[in-house]
């Protein structure tokens, strides 16, 4: 499978090895990290070895990790992850945008692409997200994607000595149809 997807302002494609240095420098930000549970300092060595890991994972149909990459400027400003849950056939949704890029639409767009590929592509029957509850930012992202809150977990992940809850977002294949 070619793994390249468009949007009007949008490329969602494959890491390259040499794109760590640039995820290394975007991911190296201290509020995203306290939303994302990222190591920080973020090593130039966390973004080698996690892109090292990549290209088995898309081959297995595990976890398609892409960049998002501007059109404009051939720039790459975030990522995005659909995580397969094969035996219950749905995908779990990841993404950060650099904070440099925040407010500008990029990660609805993102979004909405990987959900037409979850469902279109890989026929699931779910996508679902979680996001940190004090991350509204993120919230208003999944809401606008079309996703609906399923939840709150209380207390649900452990960030950086603090617990944090987790609202839990979720679309199925039929209500992305209608």
């Amino acid at each position: 499978m070619s793994l390249k997807l468009k949007t009007d302002r949008l490329t969602l494609q494959p890491f390259q090895k040499e794109d760590a240095s640039r995820i290394k420098d975007l991911a190296n930000n201290k509020e995203l990290a306290t939303i994302l549970g990222l190591p920080h300092p973020y090593e130039l060595e966390h973004a080698e070895e996690w892109i090292a890991i990549q290209p088995e994972q898309i081959h297995e149909g595990l976890e398609y990790p892409l960049t998002i990459v501007t059109k404009n400027d051939n720039q790459i400003i975030g990522t995005i992850t659909l995580r397969i849950d094969k035996n219950n056939n749905k995908g779990e949704l990841g993404y950060w945008i650099g904070r440099d890029f925040w407010g500008n639409g990029f990660a609805t767009e993102a979004v909405n692409r990987m959900i037409e590929f979850g469902f279109n592509h890989l026929d699931l029957n779910k996508v679902w997200a979680s996001a940190i509850s004090r991350n509204k930012a993120s919230t208003i992202v999944l809401e606008k994607a079309g996703l609906q809150k399923e939840g709150r977990l209380k207390e649900n992940r452990l960030l950086h000595n603090k617990y944090e809850d987790v609202d839990v977002y979720g679309l199925l294949k039929n209500e992305y149809k209608s």
